[in-house]
């Protein structure tokens, strides 16, 4: 185990639960930060870790989207057990995750940021010609305003983990967005290099929620948690939570 990839659970005294959803190849504490605020709030708060993270990049090669999903709709269903209500935000690749979380497992709201419909990488749509040959792709080193210790996450992607991702994204697209009818928020930076921020008005349009409102930031990176704008990210979300419990 990566030091500070570990799960987390906080238990709150407000009654309402939040399930906190990580990225592709990076970890539960690059929202961490946002955990403790929210427990500081008295929500109680998990931070999973999706299989094959937080260990090494080889373990993501044998994980299948199925292996996520079931994790989230345990982990829905367990703090439902516990709380009034579920929140979950998710970041990236957990902010598709989150949508099925929405549109399957019954939660009560839900946050997105930095989730993908578009990508840049364009590499992503040739995986097929590609697996035979490469096992992994190289990420672009990353430069934070957070705390170092938030920044656990690979420097590596496996593909057949990205093929995995782009299942998730289809799945979003065709089956879940339009089953998604709970408050929605959506987070997205206009100076994102890994999702298109085109991305946040797909999601806002293609989902059935009567409450969806979209934040979009002058000045943040992908993993907006890790960057300077991240107490925006916050403030916002917070604001969002009050407003629909």
């Amino acid at each position: 185990m990566l030091k500070g990839a570990e799960p987390y659970l906080l238990p709150g005294t407000n009654g309402d639960g939040v399930l906190l959803i990580h990225g592709f190849t990076g970890s539960p504490a690059e929202l961490r930060e946002f955990g403790d605020r929210l427990h500081q709030r008295g929500y109680t708060v998990e931070g999973i870790l999706l299989k094959g993270h937080g260990t090494c990049p080889a373990d993501l090669l044998d994980v299948w989207a199925e292996d996520w999903l079931a994790q989230v709709k345990e982990a829905v269903a367990g703090l439902k057990e516990k709380c009034r209500t579920v929140t979950v935000i998710g970041l990236s690749m957990g902010g598709l995750l989150a949508v099925y979380a929405a549109a399957e497992c019954g939660a009560d709201r839900l946050v997105l940021i930095s989730t993908p419909i578009f990508l840049y990488d364009w590499r992503i749509h040739f995986l097929w010609m590609v697996l035979p040959i490469a096992d992994y792709l190289p990420k672009r080193r990353r430069h934070i305003d957070a705390p170092k210790k938030y920044d656990v996450a690979y420097r590596s992607m496996p593909l057949k983990g990205v093929a995995q991702l782009k299942r998730l994204l289809e799945c979003v697209r065709f089956r879940w967005l339009a089953k998604v009818t709970v408050p929605c928020f959506i987070i997205q930076s206009k100076e994102d290099r890994t999702v298109q921020p085109e991305s946040a008005e797909y999601l806002a349009e293609h989902m059935a929620s009567q409450v969806c409102q979209v934040a979009m930031l002058e000045h943040g990176k992908h993993v907006l948690t890790l960057y300077k704008e991240r107490n925006l990210v916050y403030e916002l979300t917070d604001k969002f939570m009050e407003e629909y419990k």
